[in-house]
């Protein structure tokens, strides 16, 4: 297993410690969203075929080899952010490589205000990415610019997030909130409980500073932030 310091020579700052403490790197995956039968928050999460990310890289799917240490703790957290039980969002009752994808089933905790809102607004079609975090093993460096700069050939999978903020959070939730796929109370009751997170007064980032919970207590800010303003229209 190589350090951060040796995945950062080949990966810069992508490079990262992922929540088990092992050096890693993460990217964003295309998923589509199919709902399962039944009245349970469960929702069926089914990655692309070996689809070119923003980083120019591919993930071979058959490289998801080694799965055993993500099953042993399957949460579902708001992106990437396991400092709080408050940001679990649900758990994957199950994760396979089928038929070439990449499908995990996610079982969202409707106490978590969050997990709530965010098993809606994928449900309603408004939310169906997420992000996964490995220790990438064995890559191939693409020869030509036809081909991806890496290919993941060998991975090893440590996490799935669900990442609940989109670039552009107010009008997502907007647009969630005036299709009827969630209710203004939905909104009010993360609004409150993302309170506990994060002050309204103080910009997190003047005390976090570059720090793994700064960053994460500036995102839930604009986050609040956000919905109260889609509140007040």
């Amino acid at each position: 297993m190589k350090t951060l310091l040796e995945l950062q020579k080949e990966f810069g700052a992508r490079a990262v410690t992922l929540n088990s403490g092992a050096a890693g790197i993460r990217a964003g995956l295309h998923f589509s969203v199919k709902d399962v039968a039944g009245d349970a928050p469960v929702l069926d999460f089914i990655g692309s075929d070996n689809t070119v990310d923003r980083y120019n890289e591919v993930i071979d799917q058959k490289a998801w080899g080694d799965m055993k240490n993500f099953r042993a703790n399957p949460v579902i957290p708001d992106c990437h952010d396991y400092s709080s039980i408050g940001k679990i969002l649900g758990k994957a009752v199950s994760v396979d490589v089928v038929d070439g994808k990449l499908v995990n089933r996610v079982e969202f905790c409707l106490d978590n205000p969050m997990g709530a809102l965010a098993y809606k607004m994928a449900k309603g079609g408004f939310l169906n990415s997420q992000s996964v975090g490995f220790i990438p093993e064995e890559w191939q460096s693409g020869k030509n610019a036809s081909e991806p700069d890496r290919t993941y050939t060998k991975c090893e999978l440590l996490e799935i997030s669900m990442v609940v903020v989109p670039a552009n959070p107010g009008a997502t939730v907007g647009l969630a909130l005036k299709s009827g796929a969630i209710e203004r109370a939905d909104l009010k009751a993360v609004a409150d409980y993302l309170k506990q997170f994060s002050g309204e007064e103080t910009d997190p980032a003047a005390k976090g500073g570059t720090s793994g919970a700064g960053v994460h207590d500036v995102r839930l800010l604009e986050l609040a932030r956000s919905l109260r303003r889609a509140l007040a229209k």
